[in-house]
Formats: C-alpha cells, sequence, structure tokens
C-alpha cells in the first residue's frame, strides 16, 4: 500500500475494538494496554481503517515508545515512517529531551536508537520497565538547555494532559457501563416477552 495514503493520531474511543483486535493478533496484553488507550498513536488509511499502532508514555522529560503492531506486517516498513513522524512531533510538543525502546525492527536503528550507556541508564526512569534488560534510547534535544521555569511549564502541560486522558478513560468507563445497563435491559425484555407469550395459558396455541 503507498504510505501517502496514510495518515498518523492519536488513538480514540472509536479505536479501541480495532486495537484491542490489533493486539490480540499481535499477542500483546490486551487488558493493560486497553488502560493506557491515550498513549497510542494510530496509523489510518484514508477511508478510516486502523493499520497499525505503536504508544508513547511519559515520565518527566523522557519518553517510552512501546507496544508497536501492525495489521499487515508485510507493509509496517511503508507505515512505520508515517508513526514515527507523529511520535516525534508529540514528543517535542511536550518537551521530552529522550526517548526510549525495546522495540527490535531495524527501523528504529535507523531512526537513531542506540544501545542506551551505562552513564544513559543512570537517568532510566524504572517506570518504563527493567533497567537490567537491553535498551536502546535516542536524544532529542539537549537537557542542559532545560531551564527551571521552562520544566515548571512543561510539568504543568503535561499535567493537563494527563487531567484529559483520566477524563477519556472515564468516559470510556461509563459507555461500558451504559452498554451493559442496555444489554441486560434487552436480556430482561426478552424473559418478559418469553414468560407472557409461552407460559400464559393459550400462549402461541395453533387454532
Amino acid at each position: 500500500m503507498d504510505a501517502t495514503n496514510c495518515t498518523a493520531r492519536r488513538a480514540n474511543l472509536e479505536d479501541l475494538p480495532a486495537l484491542k483486535g490489533l493486539w490480540d493478533v499481535s499477542r500483546l496484553p490486551v487488558l493493560e494496554l486497553e488502560k493506557h488507550l491515550t498513549e497510542f498513536q494510530v496509523v489510518t488509511r484514508a477511508d478510516g481503517v486502523l493499520l497499525g499502532a505503536a504508544g508513547l508514555r511519559m515520565k518527566g522529560h523522557q519518553g517510552l515508545v512501546h507496544s508497536e503492531a501492525f495489521y499487515q506486517p508485510e507493509h509496517e516498513e511503508e507505515y512505520r515512517p508515517v508513526l514515527w513522524e507523529r511520535l516525534q512531533v508529540l514528543a517535542r510538543n511536550h518537551g521530552l529531551v529522550r526517548l526510549w525502546t525495546r522495540e527490535g525492527a531495524p527501523f528504529w536503528h535507523q531512526a537513531g536508537f542506540a544501545p542506551a550507556s551505562d552513564e544513559q541508564m543512570k537517568k532510566f526512569p524504572v517506570e518504563f520497565g527493567d533497567p537490567h534488560v537491553a535498551w536502546t534510547t535516542v536524544q532529542l534535544r539537549d537537557e542542559s538547555l532545560l531551564t527551571p521555569n521552562l520544566e515548571r511549564e512543561f510539568e504543568l502541560f503535561q499535567m493537563s494532559q494527563r487531567e484529559s486522558s483520566d477524563r477519556l478513560l472515564k468516559q470510556a468507563r461509563v459507555f461500558k457501563w451504559i452498554a451493559g445497563l442496555i444489554a441486560v435491559g434487552f436480556f430482561a425484555a426478552a424473559l418478559l416477552i418469553f414468560f407472557f407469550v409461552f407460559k400464559r395459558p393459550g400462549g402461541l396455541v395453533p387454532r
């Protein structure tokens, strides 16, 4: 497929069914990743069909690229540059200075990721995973250029983003609760119909 017909954007609630299917076929932890929906960026066709996705988890000025997956692995090299461009824009907007990943595709090496040194690992956020396994990293900007005021601005911006993400996840839980109530209502209505039609004397008796 021509990658020029693909676009990348932030995942939303409408993407969740397709994402869960993608994570399932890719043998990724569906239930865990569902909780982090707002971390994901997706690649879609012009008609809106989801082609792939990857997560970007943020901690301070550092980010973790994780859980990349594609519905058509034979075309993933066409989709990755579109996704990577989106991830870089997001990282710059959030003021990230370094990205980490354990994704092993050659593309990430070409994008600048390299095995992390012992010195770099001293700043590795433990929230991203086990620091004793092999990690690759890429520096996006000079961390020494960050001033205390700028750091505070980034913290406030990231806080507002987290609040927005929390609202989205709460909406997802509410929608699931409403869907459950509707399902229960349909089931109860079906039982009532069955009772009144089939159980009452003479119900559906041929004449």
